[in-house]
């Protein structure tokens, strides 16, 4: 790769701008390409070569899903993985904190940006579109074969992954540059954005192509294939697309954004535009009843319908709620610096507790009544929670905070007096307790531990079970249910659908329906609405959503505990005994600037090129 490098040198020396030049030429400079393909397909010399045999060619189809989410992926920063769920009101932790992501940041600052990852895989998938072809007539009678079937599926799968590719970078910057060819040294390589409307109707297009050519049915049977999208995984994005193009964020309400252009003059956010949210409503829909026909996704419910169970078992193994899930996943095993040796406090063994709860999700839990803990505009305060004093949960002396709460509260979080499970023994994370904060690393700093999608046999006991797979999903059935109710909730909130489809996730989670509890409740949109993002505040919590989702609403300026992004947040006292642990505390204070509803471009990227606009208050 020496002459590529010169050639990359001298192309410095006369000052030619390029567009991310990691990516799109990124195999003249670190050899990403090229250099992959080498290792995988034996010893190559030119990109030819791969596309002339079946084997490296499924080797170069196979890395361009490199880069599909990994919510499993929390212990990490990188910007597919699951990092979200630190940066908004729900988890802190250490490397989250190390990020530089809760004070003020700037654009040099690239931690967690998908800029440079995904415009890689985007450059991979331009060049197997252009260059994959049957293979039918290589080596003997026995050689391997690629059909022109297995092209054209391939090339719908990859199509899809582009646009997939497309809409996370969009989620996080909002209008991008759209490059749909690979590009070589003879080419323009300096590229401005496309308007915010192009990316969405670019990836809207593209998805809508592909699935004509994806499985048309869920490979819920078919193990060795849950990983391949289908169909109903392109249906799925392409829901989330026009929740976001409906959104405040990108439909007229970010003030700061209508002023962007390019630097000849194009508008790239666009105005309030209605019909918009009707797309979105009708998009859902066409979604929602493509999986209710024949119950091809469905609520996950235990065999016995007990909502404890339900909750707990829908993470552990593949069921017809999930949509797409990956199989790679950094759950790890006890010992490594993983999810599950960071879910484990230090009571047990191999366990680290390096993964923290925020007091202000914890709070946001009903009980099991179906009630807030505090009253809210559409539920009055729910008469069985106590702060002060103690009572028995499973056997052990807890605060009576965590007595009679819903079952995804007890699901989700560890706290100070929960009995673990295979040991038996109590958490305590109060000062002097067997979890406390005398260690330089691994304190309980909120007092409360993620439990959530922790599998229940994982324990560091000699022998015993130290790893256990579990699909990452990238997608559910939940999630989707409350989308849809949010966007019927928009354009006909006197529709019943929107909360149906809210009560029947909190059915699944043992609760009342919401007009049960609060007759009023039933069409009125702004009571449905609040409703609504709370039930995906608890549904989803940590799953990589409630970040994304508090800035397409627009509400992360408001308070802590109210979707704010900014300011003081808490957790209980760790230097308290017993007693005083159980009163909030101070954590720290996070930095939230309106500038922080959109990622940057990176500040490099921005210096190499004549073309790119920033995006606002960067």
């Amino acid at each position: 790769m020496t002459t590529k490098k010169n050639i990359f040198k001298h192309m410095k020396s006369k000052n030619i701008k390029i567009l991310a030049i990691s990516f799109i030429i990124g195999f003249f400079t670190s050899c990403n390409y090229l250099d992959v393909s080498d290792e995988l397909a034996g010893g190559i010399t030119d990109i030819s070569q791969v596309f002339n045999n079946v084997d490296r060619t499924k080797k170069w189809y196979s890395q361009i899903f490199d880069n599909v989410p990994d919510y499993s992926r929390m212990w990490a920063t990188p910007g597919m993985g699951n990092i979200w769920a630190f940066y908004a009101d729900e988890l802190y932790s250490r490397i989250a904190n190390n990020s530089g992501k809760y004070s003020e940041w700037n654009s040099s600052n690239t931690e967690s940006t998908r800029w440079y990852t995904l415009y890689e895989s985007i450059r991979q998938a331009n060049i197997f579109l252009e260059r994959v072809k049957p293979i039918i007539d290589e080596g003997g009678p026995d050689a391997a074969r690629l059909t022109e079937t297995e092209v054209d599926r391939y090339k719908a799968n990859v199509r899809f992954m582009r646009a997939l590719y497309y809409y996370y970078l969009m989620e996080q910057f909002g209008p991008v540059p759209i490059i749909t060819e690979s590009k070589s040294l003879a080419d323009e390589l300096d590229i401005p954005r496309n308007s915010l409307d192009e990316v969405i109707n670019f990836i809207d297009s593209e998805l809508l192509e592909a699935m004509d050519n994806m499985e048309p049915e869920p490979y819920h049977s078919n193990e060795s294939f849950r990983a391949v999208p289908t169909k109903g995984v392109a249906m799925a994005v392409r829901a989330k697309l026009w929740m976001y193009a409906a959104s405040k964020l990108f439909n007229g309400g970010f003030t700061e954004a209508l002023q962007v252009t390019n630097k000849d003059g194009k508008q790239l956010f666009p105005e309030f535009d209605q019909t918009k949210v009707t797309k979105a409503k009708d998009v859902c829909k066409e979604f929602i009843d493509y999986a209710n026909d024949g119950n091809r996704y469905t609520l996950y419910h235990s065999t016995s319908n007990d909502p404890a169970l339900s909750v707990y078992e829908l993470f552990q193994v593949y069921n017809p709620e999930i949509i797409w899930a990956t199989a790679k996943n950094q759950w790890g095993s006890l010992g490594a610096q993983n999810f599950d040796t960071m879910t484990t406090p230090r009571s047990e063994p191999s366990g680290l507790g390096g993964i923290h709860v925020l007091q202000e999700l914890v709070d946001a839990f009903y009980t099991a009544d179906g009630y807030p803990i505090v009253a809210t505009s559409f539920l009055p305060k729910s008469s069985t929670y106590v702060e002060s004093g103690f009572g028995t949960h499973d056997g052990f002396e807890v605060s009576n905070m965590y007595i009679n709460r819903e079952p995804r509260f007890y699901n989700t979080i560890t706290f100070s007096g929960k009995k673990w499970h295979i040991s038996g023994k109590e958490v305590q994370f109060y000062y002097m307790g067997n979890s406390d904060k005398r260690v330089p690393d691994g304190a309980p700093l909120t007092g409360y531990l993620l439990y959530k999608r922790l599998n229940r046999t994982v324990h560091g006991n000699t022998p015993g079970v130290t790893s256990k797979f579990r699909p990452s999903i990238i997608f559910r059935l939940a999630d989707f249910y409350l989308l849809y109710a949010e966007t019927l909730n928009e354009v006909s909130p006197s529709d019943p659908d929107v909360l149906k489809y809210v009560n029947l996730v909190r059915e699944r989670a043992g609760l009342p329906d919401l007009e049960v509890l609060n007759p009023s409740i039933a069409g009125d949109q702004i009571l449905q609405r609040e409703a609504i993002r709370r039930e995906r505040q608890i549904e989803l919590a940590t799953e990589g959503q409630r970040y994304f989702d508090v800035r397409r609403w627009m509400i992360a300026e408001n308070a802590p505990g109210q979707g704010g992004q900014g300011g003081d947040f808490t957790g209980m006292n760790p230097d308290g005994n017993k007693v005083t642990f159980h009163t909030r505390k101070k954590l720290h204070t996070r930095s939230f600037k309106r500038k922080n509803y959109l990622y940057p471009i990176p500040l490099v990227e921005m210096q190499r090129s004549e073309v790119l606009v920033q995006n606002p208050g960067w």
